[in-house]
């Protein structure tokens, strides 16, 4: 567990000293988020999100459109999108509030670590309901 922490603070500090030369293009995604949710240890406001993978494939950004807030999480290697051409962002709902849980693409698919709040809600034995929304590819 300590070593988990200790990989995860040292990821997300070399990721934000890099971020500005580690952004892939072809790894952005855009959606419209209809609800307030939760992404990593931040939530957000419904609004027009993008996603980003940095290159180093195990940190993604997820950002306003509108005022730039974001909040860069760690993932791991999911699957990717079953569609040829088709972007989706899954969310599990508990009740009325929703976690950013994978996000899925042409090549490649990210899933995201529960969320302190989430594993609360997963210790009560809450069962989740899966959301999923598409995404444009920019």
């Amino acid at each position: 567990m300590k070593s988990l922490i200790v990989r995860t603070l040292v990821t997300l500090t070399l990721s934000a000293a890099l971020s500005p030369v580690a952004l892939l293009a072809q790894d952005h995604l855009n959606a419209t988020i209809p609800f307030a949710f939760t992404a990593g240890s931040r939530s957000f406001a419904p609004g027009d999100y993008s996603v980003r993978q940095l290159t180093n494939g195990h940190v993604l950004l997820i950002q306003n459109r509108k005022d730039g807030t974001g909040v860069m999480t760690t993932v791991m290697p999911g699957e990717q999108s079953k569609k040829a051409g088709t972007y989706a962002i899954t969310f599990k709902r508990y009740g009325d509030r929703y976690f950013l849980s994978e996000v899925s693409g042409n090549d490649k698919g990210w899933l995201l670590f529960p969320s302190a709040a989430e594993k609360e809600l997963i210790a009560k034995a809450t069962t989740p309901q899966p959301v999923v929304l598409v995404a444009a590819s920019k």
